[in-house]
């Protein structure tokens, strides 16, 4: 009888880093060992399943075919030591571990590192990873199990996705310090169709909120001069000189007060928006992630 091939999860977790950061010694330094540690683990690896699962080529690292299909079944199998650990822990009523959460530009950025903080301060054990993106890509990794919890900026509405309001949010209208509309308190909404204008790639919840807004006002079509993909893109363009744009109020404290920016409202429009927990409605919650929501929940009328 064939001997089934014997290797152990460290080998997988190693194996898995090398290829997300398609460089040996890039995956020594996220799992604390040294290169050549790094090197002889893979090639114990290849030998025990019988395939080359990287090629080196001028430097780079890449995955042979072999490579991404082992590399397909080796996340699942993390992911499935990863439940287990925290099923064990669950039944010990304990929080500890990994939890996994994902947020949008604005509370990935200005809510969720606050939140762990203080939930850390209660739970030293837990080990937080944040995956950033806009709206949309955050509920996906939701429903696709990639997160256990995300926490965005735009309407949800998603089949198998549950949503509860946390906080609020306000977008405003920046400007440059020089520009005719710094000293002001309140723009015209017509005012922004004639103005070079910065804005957030499609997917945005503060496109979205933006968008919807301006349209039911009859204004637009605005003339778009940069689209980017963050909102410190946005800020630094709007600095540049390049347009005037919509961003929420969260992310210009620093820049408001070093006077890098002016802010004002657009006059009779109501541009506050929701910021929402989202979990899936299809998938059992970690004891992690439940001790999370509760933290969250007492944290409301902070955020």
């Amino acid at each position: 009888m064939k001997s089934r091939p014997d290797f152990s999860l460290r080998q997988i977790e190693v194996f898995c880093q090398v290829a997300e950061q398609r460089s040996f010694s890039k995956a020594a330094n996220a799992v604390f060992l040294s290169q050549p540690t790094v090197s002889e683990h893979m090639a114990a690896l290849e030998r025990t399943v019988g395939n080359r699962l990287f090629d080196r080529v001028r430097g780079a690292v890449s995955l042979t075919r072999a490579g991404q299909v082992f590399y397909e079944h080796a996340k699942r199998m993390l992911a499935m030591q990863r439940e287990a650990v925290r099923a064990l822990d669950d039944l010990k009523g304990a929080v500890r571990g990994q939890l996994d959460l994902g947020g949008s530009t604005i509370p990935g950025t200005y809510v969720l590192p606050g939140l762990i903080r203080s939930f850390r301060d209660s739970h030293p054990d837990v080990k937080v990873t944040i995956r950033c993106g806009d709206s949309s890509e955050i509920i996906e990794m939701v429903v696709a199990g990639k997160v256990e919890l995300g926490i965005v900026g735009s309407r949800v509405k998603r089949r198998g996705v549950r949503s509860e309001e946390i906080a609020k949010d306000e977008l405003v209208v920046i400007c440059p310090p020089g520009h005719p509309w710094a000293k002001r308190r309140q723009v015209e909404p017509a005012e922004l169709a004639k103005e070079p204008f910065v804005t957030r790639e499609q997917g945005s919840g503060t496109r979205e909120t933006m968008e919807r807004e301006l349209a039911e006002a009859g204004v637009g079509p605005l003339q778009i001069s940069v689209e980017v993909g963050s909102t410190e893109e946005v800020k630094e363009s709007v600095k540049a000189g390049l347009g005037v744009s919509i961003v929420s109020r969260r992310a210009i404290g620093t820049e408001l007060g070093a006077g890098a920016l002016a802010a004002a409202r657009l006059k009779g429009l109501d541009l506050s928006r929701s910021l929402n927990l989202v979990v899936s409605d299809e998938r059992t919650l970690s004891g992690i992630c439940k001790a999370f929501l509760e933290h969250v929940t007492s944290q409301k009328g902070a955020l």
